[in-house]
């Protein structure tokens, strides 16, 4: 399995490798979020950054809104269908977008916890959304499939907590130092390609967003 993968096939991913097919998926949700709040602490920020594809509701085009992802402290980016990057405006802004119903979709803005897309959202439209995640709880989208990103830690993460649950004490000694070494190799990933701590205000644009 490649470097990201939705929260179902991680699951049956885990099984596979603890060959405990028989594991209700109680204890796999429960080891997959002690993994992950666990790696969410010792993570730098810059990789609490989740990626999630949203398809419009009918109930959404009609409002021309939806929520935020949960957990989402503020979004970076979103991508359309076709892999154009909207531009983030304020609402007042996204407001004079929307009345120009003829054009596709162009432009975004948050207000309160709702996303607008101008000018104009229709059921089925399908975008790409980057935002910043300090929630501690296994990511899910609306459609309860979300993606997961730091796949490898999270997966060393989880086996170690399954095999605590398990009680096989060589096991969990061992699957520890990948847990530490993975969340250690993405650390020092994002140390060499983005730099440490919080975006700053100039250099928000080339992010695609602003965040919160």
């Amino acid at each position: 399995m490649g470097l990201t993968a939705n929260i179902t096939d991680f699951k049956e991913a885990l099984k596979d490798w603890l060959n405990r097919p028989d594991l209700p998926d109680s204890v796999i949700t429960d080891v997959m979020t002690l993994a992950n709040g666990e790696m969410q602490r010792k993570l730098n920020t810059r990789n609490q950054m989740e990626v999630e594809e949203k398809t419009i509701s009918a109930s959404e085009a009609t409002a021309q809104n939806f929520y935020y992802p949960g957990g989402a402290d503020g979004i970076i980016s979103i991508t359309d269908s076709k892999g154009k990057k909207l531009k983030p405006v304020t609402f007042a802004e996204y407001k004079l977008y929307a009345e120009n119903s003829g054009e596709e979709a162009s432009v975004f803005a948050g207000a309160g916890n709702e996303i607008y897309i101008g000018p104009k959202i229709a059921a089925d439209d399908v975008f790409t959304i980057q935002f910043k995640n300090e929630d501690s709880t296994i990511p899910t989208n609306y459609q309860g499939s979300g993606v997961i990103s730091a796949y490898n830690p999270l997966l060393m993460g989880s086996l170690m907590y399954a095999y605590m649950y398990l009680k096989d004490d060589n096991r969990v000694a061992l699957y520890r130092e990948k847990f530490e070494d993975a969340i250690q190799d993405m650390n020092n990933q994002s140390t060499r390609t983005l730099g440490l701590g919080r975006i700053k205000d100039d250099s928000i644009t080339q992010f695609g967003g602003p965040l919160a």
